[in-house]
């Protein structure tokens, strides 16, 4: 089993994996005993032995959900792309209007105007 500073709730995947499946076929005392020399506890590699069953709960999708999914993420993906470009266009749209409007506060003063006729 891994060394890690974090324990053993700190370790990948694959090590909880191979837990499961070292004690898959252990009694209670085995697996006491097992936990014990691992520095686990059973209540630790029982949650992960549930976590595993639960990983094959999300049913899997038929190929027509998937083409919808993905005719959906790129109708999503044309939309952000549009919003983008609109955003960049309003943005330069209104640093012309802010230099416009400094413009037309620093002319009269370039030309030793008041500016409040």
């Amino acid at each position: 089993m891994p060394v890690s500073e974090k324990g053993p709730d700190g370790w990948s995947a694959t090590d909880k994996f191979t837990v499961v499946l070292e004690t898959a076929g252990l009694s209670a005392t085995e697996l006491s005993a097992y936990s014990r020399e691992r520095s686990l506890y059973p209540e630790q590699v029982e949650r992960w032995r549930q976590a595993s069953q639960d990983a094959n709960k999300k049913p899997v999708l038929t190929l027509k959900e998937q083409k919808e999914i993905e005719r959906l993420l790129a109708q999503d993906q044309k939309e952000i792309k549009r919003l983008k470009q609109e955003l960049r266009r309003k943005e330069k749209a209104l640093a012309g209007a802010v230099a416009l409007l400094i413009a037309s506060k620093k002319i009269p003063a370039f030309w030793g105007e008041d500016g409040d006729d």
